[in-house]
């Protein structure tokens, strides 16, 4: 049964074994969420930093998940919208002195709002497919340029440093998010936020359209869903992930760089999905760890080839895993399972 025949014609059949499913995913979750906020004690303060920038990228990893996974539009578009909060949050940070809940909600409702923007035009333009990843890296590059170039606002090549850590007001009490510590909580904050959207998309009826419209935009659309203004909405919520992503690795890192926002960066972000698994929420995360700490790891031991491991290592990967290491081990385990049962009718 595809998405589109579950959009069709709900089935309360399999409401139990769905209730246990989320549960399930729910106590994984939790239990994943328990261990990372416990991993700080067991780390140096290099590798308490590098955790929290990973829980930051990998809410870019999320984002692109939920808008290349659920709905089927591969986007090389997400390291703008990943820059844009960087540089909302910095620049909001270092210019005009603000912090709190207004410089986070600039960094989400400055790319959200754009890819609302872009969104209309190509998805109701009927831009799909490649064209639609075509664009998407066109934008990229043209947002790479403005930073850039705009230097009074943006500092040019070298950026924006010294960007504040991020402090927010909660009633009569704030959070301080600004020691070693306080910035990785601050990444396990937004990864904990994302994963939770992401979860909620996962089992609404806005994420059955979503992958009704990447198994059959033609059928859904004929059923009498308005797939154009789905898929609009999909990518404005992808780019809010992104662009908080963004302001809270700005935060992290206390800088804001171009290279946050360019074709570079995107091509990464869709090898850390791509080798986690598109069509699991644990991939995204599973592929930035393995990814970034491959990449550490290599660079210092081949500082001039290493792109090329990398890069093998990626091929390799797909070769294998065309589902993602999420995805290998999922189908492995279902395969031992069915070899249990098998035994056991024997």
């Amino acid at each position: 049964m595809t998405a589109v025949d579950t959009v069709a014609v709900p089935n309360n059949a399999n409401s139990a074994r769905d209730w246990i499913s989320g549960a399930r995913t729910l106590g994984g979750t939790g239990l994943l969420l328990a261990a990372l906020a416990i991993l700080p004690s067991f780390l140096g303060p290099f590798n308490i930093v590098l955790g929290a920038q990973i829980l930051a990228y990998s809410v870019v990893a999320l984002s692109l998940q939920l808008l290349w996974g659920r709905a089927g539009q591969l986007s090389f578009g997400q390291a703008a919208f990943f820059g844009m909060g960087a540089y909302a949050y910095a620049i909001l940070g270092t210019r005009y002195e603000l912090n709190g809940w207004y410089i986070l909600a600039a960094a989400l409702v400055i790319p959200a709002g754009t890819a609302l923007i872009l969104g209309y035009f190509l998805f109701f333009g009927r831009v799909r497919d490649a064209y639609f990843s075509i664009v998407t890296l066109a934008f990229v590059l043209v947002a790479n340029q403005v930073v850039i170039s705009w230097r009074s606002v943006t500092g040019g090549d070298t950026g924006l440093t010294r960007v504040p850590g991020l402090v927010l007001p909660f009633g009569g009490f704030e959070v301080d998010f600004t020691s070693r510590n306080g910035r990785y909580y601050l990444g396990l904050l937004i990864f904990s936020i994302a994963l939770f959207v992401a979860l909620l998309v996962r089992r609404s009826s806005f994420g059955l359209v979503l992958e009704a419209i990447r198994d059959d935009e033609n059928r859904a659309s004929f059923l009498g869903y308005n797939t154009p203004m789905y898929l609009t909405m999909a990518f404005t919520l992808s780019a809010a992930l992104a662009g908080v992503a963004g302001g809270a690795f700005a935060s992290i890192s206390t800088l804001a760089a171009p290279d946050m926002i360019d074709q570079f960066l995107s091509i990464q972000i869709l090898t850390w999905v791509a080798i986690g698994g598109r069509n699991y929420l644990a991939g995204a995360l599973v592929g930035t760890v393995v990814m970034r700490v491959l990449n550490n790891q290599v660079s210092d031991v081949l500082p001039e080839s290493w792109p090329l491991v990398v890069g093998l290592f990626f091929v390799v990967v797909v070769m294998f895993f065309p589902a993602g290491l999420v995805g290998g081990l999922a189908k492995l385990r279902a395969q031992l399972a069915s070899r249990r049962v098998e035994k056991a009718r024997a």
